[in-house]
């Protein structure tokens, strides 16, 4: 017999508890291969609570590994800068000791980066998130100044490397400290074009979040919200199973479980769009983005098909439309209720 899908319903918040029980009580009774996949759909939402945001900048032309919208954990590789390569050959003249300080303006348009030497003895408490006024003193000497409102959304520390070339010029480099090879790279060293002056710059995840990328021109801002993860529909999990008397009295006897859903006393069976919606919206399926046509003369109360992503196949009723974002809320009829989905619209179309 083919395993089925079901829905189990069970106390808010217990889900997991009873997904635990379920596997336990199938391995202590041999009956493992009459279960498959147990689902507990979640979805990761902004923690609007949490007003502390995780910002990496970087230049144009660095390697993004994340796009907007992407969840990522703590440690996860965000971005990488190249390697730093001698133009031309020559000497080492100057290896000295720099901080950038990038502030954001206060309405979020534009960042200007301030190169500062350490020996102009950079103001302390410019961290990350620090709020700046116009005028304010970035460091107690050289005339250093914020030249506006803003926020310091990236500090770092360089060395500022001067080649004096072969050619009788100058090639300037600014290299991040914790990349440099003071052992190899030392005033009065020869340098040859096309050697490695530093090693690729790695930019990782402070926290886990929801990523939003702003694009400065000169620079890359990668902003990590906070988020929560919350049940898509609490108090219901999704069961795999060959579902017979004893099987279904099993599940029914563990804690915390209220019933299958039902009708007549029958659980209710997904319609294979149902578990195909399922999969994808968990991760287990993978699913192609196709292409579409953006339309924007849509109505509240309009039926619409859906034609993309998790819930491809499926036909609702917009309930809400934001031209701004390019979304609509869509209401459609899953799992035997009634659910909103909030859609873009290249992922519907008019029914004729």
């Amino acid at each position: 017999m083919r395993k089925k899908w079901y829905i189990l319903q069970t106390f808010s918040g217990m889900e997991n508890k009873v997904k635990e029980l379920i596997e336990e009580k199938a391995r202590l009774f041999e009956k493992e291969k009459f279960f498959g996949k147990i689902l507990i759909p979640e979805e990761s939402e902004i923690d609007l609570t949490n007003k502390k945001v995780d910002r990496i900048v970087v230049e144009k032309d660095a390697i993004i590994h994340v796009k907007n919208g992407d969840n990522v954990k703590k440690g996860d590789i965000i971005a990488e800068e190249p390697e730093v390569i001698v133009k031309r050959s020559g000497v080492i003249s100057e290896i000295k000791n720099f901080r950038r300080i990038i502030i954001e303006t206060k309405d979020r348009k534009y960042l200007k980066d301030y190169t500062i030497p350490e020996s102009a003895k950079i103001m302390g408490g410019l961290k990350i998130n620090t709020p700046v006024e116009i005028g304010m003193p970035l460091a107690a000497e050289g005339g250093y100044e914020s030249a506006f409102d803003g926020t310091v959304v990236a500090v770092e520390k360089l060395k500022r490397i001067v080649v004096s070339t072969d050619d009788h010029g100058e090639d300037l480099y600014y290299i991040y400290k914790d990349n440099f090879d003071s052992a190899a790279f030392r005033k009065g060293t020869y340098v040859e074009k096309g050697q490695m002056l530093s090693n690729k710059k790695e930019f990782k995840a402070k926290s886990s979040g929801k990523v939003e990328i702003r694009d400065f021109g000169s620079w890359k801002q990668i902003i990590i919200l906070k988020t929560r993860i919350s049940r898509l529909f609490p108090g219901y999990m999704f069961i795999e199973m060959i579902l017979n008397k004893e099987t279904q009295e099993m599940v029914k006897n563990i804690p915390y479980v209220i019933n299958f859903i039902n009708i007549g006393g029958t659980p209710v069976q997904l319609k294979n769009k149902e578990v195909k919606a399922l999969l994808r919206l968990t991760g287990e399926e993978s699913y192609e983005v196709k292409e579409s046509k953006i339309r924007v003369d849509y109505e509240v109360g309009e039926h619409v098909r859906i034609i993309n992503g998790p819930f491809e196949f499926f036909t609702g009723k917009i309930t809400e439309i934001d031209l701004h974002k390019q979304t609509v809320k869509v209401t459609i009829n899953m799992f035997g209720r009634e659910t909103d989905v909030e859609l873009g619209l290249t992922e519907i179309e008019k029914i004729s």
